[in-house]
């Protein structure tokens, strides 16, 4: 019976039941602090519970329990709560440039929030630890010099710029300009947006489309922003004024708009120059406009470049056996021309490869020598399930044997006309029937059945060693087969008596059966009466012609 076991700390960190609320809660918030299971990072790189166990108790005897371990949950939290609001702000900062000659008195103090924020979440990653070669580190002074070179662009992005600006109560164009180093906060961003991937075990290139569409959306805002402050700083940089008339602004009577009305403007005329689908040459009077559309248009092709080399990884990551198949299948192609092999032949080996490999191509033994051994036999078990719950000899077998049956199963593939055993030829093995119809000959040629899925053939030569083929089987149609070798069943099979003489059973009887099949064919030809001399040749022992027997006779009694 399995028991759900939740490992505890040692009673030395428990909470005592007599303290008060306050240390309750001050146990509480330092617990989230610790290493969590609920945390899916640390499965990811500490990989068990024990290991999970043993990171709190590091942390304990360390005197490090004030500091964030980073697979803890609130740290996880915290990566979620910073990409919400840094998508927040990094829409929000730019945005009020279309209102900056009517700006709400209440704009600064969001502002300086959302920066605030953004410093409090520098404050917390100088106390996260980080995970470096297989260990996590929660030394201070250890994560500062790890986090020395991200936290540069950390403090740009998120400096309050308005303490430069102490002095000047009235807006200005230079105001909002410094705020706008928070763009340096997105590199933070796709940074959180790494480890959410990582948490939930998205591969690289779903995290591509995962990361795209967002940083995207950002990117695209902040550039239609840019398209609207670069013809406002020309003549608003000391105070805010109105472009000059042969700005776009003025052409299309943007600036006494809303700033609404004036963002969807601007940012349908960013995306019309992206997409290079109507700029009109006319609207760009003025440098200032030529030099944006150039920029524009230039990072329009690298965007384009990204999107289509990220497109073709994901169609080859997702694609991958499907293309290996049709290298496989051209490669084929090439060789068989090379050997000049008839269109026959050709045609067989290409049916050959589709029913083989399903039109997808892999490496499957490289695949399988790095699972365990469990792992493959229950692959192995799943690929052979309807095998062996159609042959009827596998029914009510221990678990364990059917295993090793299964272990010992080599698949192979016949097309339609292959000969799989010939009469009379010594036998090795025997073939159960996957997928497919054989036809079994006898050894005077006559067809005596068609076996289909499920069924077997070939054990008279498992029960009888000494025995040759009784018959022939031939593939009606593509087949795909299970080969087991003698020595293979004889190991597994012998141990097991009652089973050994079920099989042996039916080996007997098939043999008794195909030699009666055989038996009366024989009887219904025609008898030949014997003649003198050698009459099948027409001679005779003195080595003289027969002249009683002509040549017609004795193709005749040949052919008899």
């Amino acid at each position: 019976m399995l028991l759900n076991h939740d490992c505890e700390l040692s009673p030395s960190v428990l909470p005592h039941p007599h303290r008060s609320r306050l240390k309750k809660w001050v146990f509480t918030f330092r617990k989230i602090l610790m290493a969590s299971t609920k945390n899916p990072r640390a499965h990811r790189y500490l990989r068990n519970h024990s290991a999970i166990l043993a990171e709190k108790r590091q942390q304990i005897r360390s005197n490090n329990i004030w500091m964030i371990h980073p697979f803890s949950i609130f740290r996880q939290w915290w990566d979620f709560l910073m990409i919400i609001h840094l998508t927040a702000s990094l829409l929000l900062v730019p945005y009020k440039v279309f209102d900056i000659h009517r700006l709400e008195p209440t704009w600064p103090f969001i502002k300086n929030y959302l920066l605030g924020v953004c410093c409090l979440d520098v404050l917390i990653n100088f106390f996260t630890g980080f995970y470096s070669s297989g260990q996590v580190e929660l030394n201070l002074q250890k994560i500062a010099s790890n986090y020395f070179l991200s936290s540069i662009f950390d403090i740009l992005g998120s400096f309050p710029t308005d303490l430069f600006f102490l002095t000047r109560t009235s807006p200005s164009v230079s105001k909002e300009l410094a705020s706008w180093l928070h763009i340096f906060r997105i590199i933070s961003a796709r940074r959180y947006l790494i480890k959410i991937a990582e948490a939930y075990n998205i591969s690289a290139i779903y995290f591509g489309l995962f990361s795209f569409v967002p940083l995207l959306m950002i990117t695209l805002h902040w550039l239609a922003c840019s398209t609207w402050l670069i013809p406002v700083t020309v003549t608003s940089l000391s105070s805010i004024r109105q472009p000059v008339p042969q700005s776009w602004i003025n052409q299309n009577f943007l600036w006494e708009k809303t700033g609404n009305e004036a963002y969807w403007a601007t940012l349908i005329r960013t995306v019309t120059i992206l997409t290079r689908s109507g700029v009109l040459i006319n609207e760009m009077q003025t440098p200032e406009d030529q030099y944006v559309v150039a920029v524009l248009q230039s990072i329009s092709m690298l965007v384009l470049c990204w999107i289509v080399c990220h497109g073709m990884r994901l169609y080859k990551s997702r694609n991958c056996s499907q293309l290996k198949y049709a290298a496989a299948v051209a490669q084929l192609k090439k060789y068989m021309s090379y050997k000049h092999l008839p269109e026959l032949a050709q045609r067989r080996f290409l049916v050959y490869y589709e029913f083989r490999f399903q039109r997808r191509f892999f490496q499957e033994q490289e695949i399988l020598s790095t699972l365990s051994t469990q792992m493959r036999q229950e692959i192995r078990m799943h690929a052979c399930r309807k095998l062996v719950e159609n042959v009827a000899f596998f029914n009510n077998l221990p678990v364990g044997l059917l295993a090793r049956i299964v272990s010992h199963l080599v698949p192979e593939v016949f097309l339609t006309n292959d000969v799989i055993v010939r009469a009379n030829m010594p036998g090795d093995c025997m073939y159960f029937i996957a997928t497919g119809t054989v036809a079994i000959y006898g050894i005077s040629g006559t067809e005596i059945c068609h076996l289909e899925d499920g069924a077997h053939f070939g054990e008279i030569a498992m029960v009888m060693p000494n025995e040759r083929r009784v018959a022939t089987v031939v593939a009606v149609e593509v087949c795909e087969l299970y080969k087991l070798e003698r020595t293979d069943f004889m190991r597994t099979i012998y141990p097991y008596p009652v089973l050994w003489e079920s099989i042996k059973k039916i080996a007997v009887e098939r043999h008794e059966k195909t030699q009666t099949i055989d038996e009366s064919f024989w009887a219904s030809r025609p008898r030949i009466q014997p003649l003198k001399c050698s009459e099948a040749t027409g001679r005779c022992p003195g080595g003289h012609q027969d002249d009683n027997i002509d040549d017609d006779d004795a193709s005749r009694i040949q052919d008899d």
